[in-house]
């Protein structure tokens, strides 16, 4: 049996066509690539061509998957979205009471920074990129729309809320906990680590005083 050539497609496969996992596995390579070049070089200093070289695939090919930077952009705000989403879901399923749910999702970001610190850095520089590129803007409304949601569905279906929230509205605690990670997460773009953790203590301590009223 003669071995196949490159010009040769393995069976059930047509030429210049990968298969759907290859191509998904691409799309995904290039949005985590295109993350850490918005996170490290800002929107305006990152272009498509250094974008392909980093997936390590051409510009003509990244134009298949994404017409312009612009939705590369926007599909970078909707990968964290999900990243997110899968956050919130274990947070919220590990326990049903408010004051581990904002334990656990403080310790989960802090894992993120961690683990990907280009993720905090796209999202510490995204309200800088609407306001010179509105037309990425429906990616960032989906981001915070949807990171908004799923906080407010952490509090909203906790347990033992009442004592925390001493009166307040639900929606007040919600843009008060996502105005303390937005915090938090410029300390972890900076490198502030130590500082960082000191706030996670103090909000924890806060909140773990207020329960116990």
């Amino acid at each position: 049996m003669t071995p196949p050539t490159a010009d040769v497609a393995p069976q059930g496969r047509k030429l210049g066509r990968p298969a759907d996992s290859d191509s998904s596995d691409t799309r995904e390579r290039i949005i985590s690539c295109a993350c850490n070049k918005f996170a490290s070089e800002g929107f305006e200093g990152t272009t498509n061509k250094d974008i392909a070289a980093q997936a390590g695939i051409s510009t003509a090919a990244l134009y298949h998957y994404f017409p312009s930077k612009s939705d590369l952009y926007v599909a970078v705000c909707e990968h964290i979205t999900c990243v997110f989403t899968e956050v919130f879901r274990v947070v919220k399923e590990n326990d049903a009471r408010l004051e581990r749910r904002i334990t656990a999702l403080l310790a989960e970001n802090g894992k993120i920074g961690t683990a990907t610190p280009s993720i905090v850095g796209f999202i510490t520089g995204i309200s800088a990129v609407v306001k010179k590129h509105p037309e990425v803007a429906r990616g960032a409304d989906t981001f915070n729309a949807g990171f908004r949601r799923l906080t407010f569905d952490l509090i909203e279906s906790s347990t033992e809320k009442d004592a925390i929230l001493a009166g307040a509205s639900v929606n007040g605690f919600v843009d008060l906990t996502v105005a303390v990670l937005a915090g938090l997460g410029r300390m972890s773009a900076r490198g502030e680590q130590d500082r960082r953790d000191a706030a996670v203590e103090m909000y924890l301590q806060l909140i773990r005083s207020t329960s116990r009223k």
